[in-house]
C-alpha cells in the first residue's frame, strides 16, 4: 500500500504564518510607512485555508469520534496550559495588566470571542485567542454536516457556506452577531482549502463534481479577494496601499497553498518529513504564547536598547520557547492518546 501523502509544505507555511503575525504584533508601530510586518495579520487567513485544508482530511479518514478526540488531544490540552500561565504571568509582571478571574476563566473555553460577546467581556488572556473560536466553530460546522448528511454530500456544506457568505455582504447583515457566529467574513479561506483538498485527494467521482471543485476554487479565491477590500478590518494607521495589496496578497496567498501541494510530494524522506513536522509543531504553541507574553517582555525591558533590537530578540527567544513548549507537548499527546 503506496505511503500516505504527508502535506509538509503546510507545515513550512504555517510557522511562516505564525511568525508573520508575530512580527505584526511587535513591530506594527514602529513605523508608519510601508513594511514587510504592516501585514503580517494576513497570516490569519492563511492558516484557515491551512485549517480547512488540512482538517477535510483528517474528518475524511477518521470517524466522528476519532476526529473528536484527535483535536481535542492536539488542540486543548496545551491550550489551557499556556492559557493559564500567561495569565499568571501577567498577575506576577509589574506591567502584566492582567483581565479578570472571569475574562480568564471565558478564555479558557476557547470560544471567549464569543462569550465575551454575549456576556459583555471585552478582554482575552491573548488576543490571538479570538481565532481559536473561528478555528473550532469550523469544527464543529463542519462535523455536524457529515454526521447528519455524510462526507460524500461535503460540496453542498461547502457551496452552502459560501452562498451564505456571499448574501451576508450583500444585504449588509454581514456585522450581526449570528452572521458573524457563521463565520462569514472567514468561509471563504475554509472553503477554499477544503475545495483544494478535494482536488488533491481526487475525490471526485464523476465529471459533474470535478468541475464544482475547480468552479468553486476559482470562485472563492476570486471573492476572498475582491471582498479583502470590506471584509478585513482597517489598519490603526490607515495607509492607501492597503486595500490593493492586502488584495495582492490573497492572491499569492491561494497560489502558494496550491504550491505547497505540489512541492509536498518531492518532501516525502523520513528526514524532511521529521523536520517539517517540527516547524509545525512549533507554530501553535508559538502562535499561542507570543502577544501577550512578548509585549509584556518587550514593555518591561523598554530601558535596554532599541525597540527594534529587544523586538528581535523576543522573536528568537518566543521560537526558542515554543519548540521545548513543543517537544512536552509531544509526550503529554501521546500520554493522552495511551489514556484515552
Amino acid at each position: 500500500m503506496p505511503k500516505k501523502t504527508y502535506y509538509t509544505g503546510f507545515d513550512i507555511l504555517r510557522f511562516l504564518a505564525a511568525v508573520w503575525v508575530m512580527n505584526f504584533h511587535y513591530f506594527l508601530g514602529l513605523s508608519g510607512a510601508l513594511s514587510w510586518y504592516r501585514y503580517g495579520n494576513l497570516g490569519v487567513p492563511l492558516f484557515f485555508i491551512i485549517s480547512g485544508f488540512v482538517i477535510s482530511q483528517s474528518i475524511k479518514d477518521n470517524d466522528l469520534k476519532k476526529f473528536a478526540k484527535s483535536r481535542f488531544i492536539r488542540l486543548f490540552p496545551l491550550f489551557w496550559i499556556i492559557c493559564t500561565f500567561t495569565y499568571i504571568f501577567t498577575l506576577l509582571m509589574p506591567n502584566g495588566n492582567p483581565v479578570h478571574l472571569s475574562e480568564y476563566l471565558v478564555s479558557m473555553t476557547m470560544l471567549g470571542d464569543k462569550f465575551g460577546a454575549v456576556f459583555n467581556l471585552p478582554r482575552l488572556v491573548d488576543p490571538v485567542y479570538w481565532t481559536l473560536s473561528v478555528e473550532l466553530l469550523f469544527y464543529i460546522a463542519i462535523a455536524g454536516f457529515i454526521y447528519f448528511f455524510k462526507w460524500k454530500n461535503i460540496r453542498f456544506f461547502l457551496w452552502g457556506w459560501l452562498t451564505i457568505s456571499i448574501l451576508s455582504f450583500i444585504v449588509h447583515v454581514d456585522q450581526s452577531f449570528i452572521f458573524k457566529t457563521l463565520l462569514v467574513r472567514h468561509a471563504s479561506y475554509f472553503v477554499f482549502g477544503a475545495t483544494l483538498s478535494l482536488i488533491a485527494l481526487k475525490d471526485a467521482l464523476t465529471k459533474n463534481q470535478k468541475i464544482s471543485d475547480y468552479a468553486l476554487l476559482i470562485l472563492t479565491a476570486i471573492y476572498s479577494t475582491v471582498i479583502s477590500y470590506k471584509a478585513l478590518p482597517p489598519y490603526f494607521v490607515p495607509h492607501p496601499y492597503d486595500g490593493n495589496i492586502v488584495a495582492a496578497f490573497h492572491i499569492v496567498f491561494f497560489a502558494l497553498a496550491i504550491f505547497m501541494v505540489w512541492v509536498s510530494k518531492y518532501l516525502q524522506s523520513e528526514k524532511s518529513r521529521r523536520v517539517c513536522a517540527i516547524i509545525g509543531g512549533i507554530t501553535y504553541p508559538l502562535y499561542l504564547s507570543h502577544q501577550t507574553i512578548g509585549m509584556i517582555l518587550i514593555d518591561y525591558f523598554k530601558n535596554y536598547g532599541t525597540y527594534a533590537i529587544r523586538g528581535a530578540i523576543t522573536v528568537v527567544f518566543m521560537i526558542t520557547i515554543s519548540y521545548f513548549i513543543y517537544l512536552q507537548d509531544k509526550k503529554i499527546r501521546k500520554w493522552l492518546k495511551a489514556k484515552l
